[in-house]
């Protein structure tokens, strides 16, 4: 993320708040996360900017897609938000267990939470008051942002985790409950049963919908021919779902752009030991074969054909139907774009 925040829950491992950067208190429901986001669009829409410089509305125009943009996504859809509020919970936990290092040095507005004695009302007052001046000067945004995180924070560790609807909390599978002993190491969810495959599948789609906003912008950096800014997207989504073969896969093909053959092995392999129908990932080993650049995966048969053969009817159908699957892609340029360059393939 661009706009780096050191407070409040943002200080959790890679944890962003989606609810501070909305201005929402973490209780808030769809329709109140509708109608903030569309206040904040029109209001940082360079139409409604009159009299700014071209500079501040482009820094408009990033903070709403960099900051805002990705935390409408997360909560604006039943299934993200349930997800994203179970989370939240843990942290709110972690946060219990970490408390006397988290809590050091908070804002004015924070400490009078810590003191209020009716937390819920304070809670809403606070965080009502910010809202209502966080988008009014850029430079103030990510300051007011962290000030939100950090009555997020505070209130998460008055309430001792619970702050999430009941109906959120009731789509928590027993792993995702409150007592359970956390992954060594890590301090960041609690270890799902050994035979829970129901909630690893959870966490893995949590994790990809993390990281779709990245995933995106990487897409639209390469559009740009602008590669290291869709590197960087891709890190900071892997660090937020790095089991996501999708970001390993296009980590790969961006550095067969840049001629980083070696670097391109490694993601391209990684995204095919998650995904072995990536086809990004797929078509990158392809192209790495042909510069002698060949990914063995473990209980892979030896004798698949590398690419550009012709041996097998397997092998040809399979270059086929790529070829018409390619021809439907928007601009013509492939499976990717184009990304490998060349024209449009011709058929007879």
């Amino acid at each position: 993320m661009s706009f780096e925040i050191k407070k409040g829950l943002y200080n959790l491992d890679t944890f962003e708040d989606h609810h501070a950067a909305l201005g929402l208190p973490v209780n808030a429901d769809a329709s109140q996360v509708r109608k903030r986001y569309l206040r904040i669009a029109r209001k940082l829409h360079p139409d409604s900017m009159v009299g700014s410089s071209a500079q501040e509305k482009a820094r408009a125009t990033e903070v709403l897609s960099k900051l805002v943009n990705p935390a409408y996504e997360m909560l604006s859809q039943d299934k993200n938000r349930k997800e994203y509020l179970i989370l939240t919970r843990l942290k709110g936990q972690q946060v219990k267990q970490q408390k006397d290092s988290l809590t050091s040095g908070l804002g004015e507005e924070a400490k009078k939470l810590f003191k209020a004695p009716n937390v819920d009302g304070a809670y809403k007052q606070l965080v009502t008051q910010l809202a209502d001046q966080q988008f009014d000067e850029l430079d103030k945004i990510v300051d007011v942002v962290g000030s939100l995180s950090e009555l997020n924070l505070v209130y998460l560790l008055r309430q001792q985790g619970n702050a999430i609807p009941k109906a959120a909390a009731k789509s928590a599978s027993p792993a995702s409950r409150p007592g359970q002993p956390p992954v060594p190491g890590m301090g960041r969810s609690p270890m799902p049963a050994a035979n829970d495959k129901t909630t690893i599948i959870q966490t893995q789609a949590h994790q990809m919908s993390l990281a779709d906003g990245y995933l995106r912008r990487a897409e639209e950096y390469l559009r740009k021919k602008a590669l290291s800014q869709a590197i960087l997207e891709l890190r900071d989504g892997l660090r937020a779902a790095p089991k996501d073969s999708r970001c390993h896969s296009l980590m790969g093909i961006i550095y067969l752009q840049q001629n980083q053959a070696t670097m391109a092995k490694v993601s391209i392999r990684k995204a095919l030991e998650l995904n072995p129908k990536d086809l990004r990932a797929i078509e990158g080993r392809r192209k790495l074969s042909t510069m002698g650049h060949k990914i063995e995966l473990s209980g892979e048969s030896n004798n698949v054909p590398p690419a550009g053969s012709s041996s097998g009817a397997s092998a040809k159908g399979r270059s086929k139907t790529g070829t018409k699957s390619n021809a439907k892609s928007k601009g013509g340029g492939g499976l990717f774009g184009g990304i490998f360059g060349g024209g449009k393939s011709k058929r007879k």
